[in-house]
């Protein structure tokens, strides 16, 4: 995180059927579930649940494609259909499970292929055996304000429920039960902006101060196009329960340029309680954005302080300022930041320093006293 600090004074139904009777315990078993969590960097502590990207009003869910291969057909078959599955959470089984059981192939030669996501819009153009699309050049992705896509691992050749623990450390077995593997990364990128004044009174000053005009234009149109291909690509048909990645994920931002920022005027009531301590006020909070290069975009605003003496005299100043998101020059520093890449989260924040300069005043007279002797004058 970098802060910027302002001065005043500078500036996954069908479903297997037979005649045959099947012990419950039996169907148990073979019933395919899934084991779901967020994706966490091995270098990073902690685990982070899927279920956190719900509200507590909402249907923790997401989409899945799956296609099987067979003993005995060729090629392979929409094991959830053409459109997919919704898989949802059901909280009292503690277990993610498609809206009908589906259950795995009885021959150890068949398997499946499992490839997830979950999108608060329309998801995907196209899902295939080894890829995933989001928009075109003719219909690029809008990305909205609250929209969140997420992309998991593809699962190659599953062929039964699996004990978490062969999943790696990246899954929580207290908080999913046994199944594919289902690794989600975001998409996006998210931003938040804040700020805070060094002080906002100093007993002979107090100062109000407003942000007006925000304005941080950025792409908002792209296409996510996903493959896994080399060594990510589905391994050989003797090779199973197996999970891959995508190749080189990343966005292509379109010409569609939108203004993040809101336009109504903010003002600034957070201030340094104590040195090392302060608050922030929110200008913009956990914003979704399309990743994309920042080097020509900078963060404008109209800096609106107004300053109140002890005598109750004041006076106001409405200064112009632009902040570039990348490094910036040494006349216009900037936040640092290149790019907003996927699956990253940035917080950028401005310290307002009110009363840097002080009117001082060094009186001088424009010369010194001459004496001057007049004349006596006889009366």
């Amino acid at each position: 995180m970098k802060k910027l600090f302002i001065a005043i004074a500078a500036v996954a139904l069908v479903f297997s059927a037979s005649c045959t009777k099947v012990n419950p315990e039996e169907k148990k078993a073979e019933k395919i579930s899934f084991q779901v969590a967020n994706y966490v960097p091995a270098t990073k502590a902690g685990e982070v649940s899927f279920l956190k990207e719900f509200a507590a009003d909402q249907t923790p869910q997401f989409k899945c494609k799956a296609f099987m291969k067979g003993v005995g057909v060729d090629g392979l078959q929409d094991f959830f259909g053409t459109t997919g599955e919704t898989i949802t959470w059901n909280a009292t089984a503690k277990e993610w499970a498609p809206s009908h059981d589906y259950y795995w192939p009885k021959d150890a030669a068949s398997y499946i292929n499992f490839f997830s996501w979950y999108d608060t819009g329309a998801g995907p153009i196209e899902v295939t055996n080894g890829s995933m699309t989001w928009g075109t050049t003719e219909s690029p992705r809008t990305i909205g304000t609250g929209d969140n896509i997420m992309y998991a691992d593809p699962a190659w050749h599953f062929q039964k429920n699996n004990n978490p623990a062969t999943y790696g450390p990246h899954f929580n077995p207290t908080e999913a039960t046994e199944g594919v593997p289902t690794l989600f990364h975001h998409a996006l990128a998210q931003v938040e902006f804040r700020a805070y004044a060094a002080k906002l009174t100093n007993g002979t000053a107090t100062w109000t101060i407003k942000l007006t005009g925000l304005e941080l234009k950025v792409k908002n149109q792209g296409i996510f196009a996903l493959t896994a291909t080399g060594e990510n690509a589905e391994p050989a048909a003797t090779v199973f329960n197996q999970k891959g990645k995508w190749d080189d994920a990343e966005w292509t931002a379109t010409g569609a340029v939108g203004n993040i920022m809101p336009t109504d005027g903010i003002t600034v009531n957070k201030a340094k309680v104590t040195e090392g301590t302060q608050e922030y006020t929110s200008i913009l909070s956990n914003q979704s954005v399309l990743p994309q290069d920042l080097s020509e975009v900078s963060f404008k605003f109209n800096l609106d302080i107004t300053t109140t003496y002890a005598n109750n005299v004041s006076n106001r100043e409405v200064i112009e300022v632009e902040i570039p998101m990348a490094a910036g020059t040494t006349a216009k520093p900037g936040f640092g930041t290149e790019e907003w890449a996927l699956n990253t989260k940035y917080i950028y924040t401005i310290q307002i320093v009110p009363g840097e300069k002080r009117v001082l005043f060094d009186p001088a007279v424009e010369k010194d006293w001459e004496t001057v002797t007049v004349d006596e004058k006889l009366l």
